[in-house]
């Protein structure tokens, strides 16, 4: 191992995350020197490269800066007494073929998928005849390009071609 190496080693070592050290040490309670690969981040794009290296034999380390792994895949308790996850819309980019081959259900994965599952707001000033407009999206498509039209009646249209 090249010195610059030793030096990560040595820096881990003194990593304020008491977590972190427990995972990744050794029976002895020291961090192991050798790994064929190290993920940094254990967000949750880093936590399944890991998990593919894993499975291909790769003996794989995984270091995470934060007090939780997870990234955007995190639940955490944003205002007290309050729960969010932080991107659960990312939820719709998660490919199912990740979570067939990492067995993620057996893993304890539940989806719990609402509706309407979109909200955004705009950013502009209501009045006090009129909020601001928002854009309110499901799986009912008549209601989506109800929404869509408040701001283009030609691109809900569009959805009815689209839709069928």
């Amino acid at each position: 191992m090249a010195a610059g190496g030793r030096g990560l080693i040595r820096a881990l070592h003194s990593s304020p995350c008491p977590t972190w050290k427990r995972a990744q040490s050794g029976a002895n309670g020291r961090l192991k020197p050798e790994y064929d690969a190290v993920v940094i981040g254990a967000g949750h794009n880093g936590l399944v490269a890991a998990a593919y290296l894993q499975r291909l034999g790769v003996n794989t380390a995984v270091f995470e800066r934060r007090h939780v792994i997870g990234g955007a895949a995190v639940t955490e308790e944003i205002i007290p007494g309050f729960k969010f996850s932080r991107a659960s819309y990312l939820l719709s980019l998660l490919r199912p073929q990740i979570c067939t081959d990492l067995e993620l259900k057996k893993h304890g994965l539940k989806l719990h998928l609402r509706d309407p599952y979109s909200f955004t707001p705009m950013l502009e000033e209501g009045t006090l005849n009129r909020l601001p407009r928002s854009l309110l999206l499901g799986t009912d498509m008549a209601a989506n390009q109800k929404e869509i039209s408040q701001f283009s009646r030609k691109d809900a249209q569009v959805g009815k071609v689209s839709g069928d």
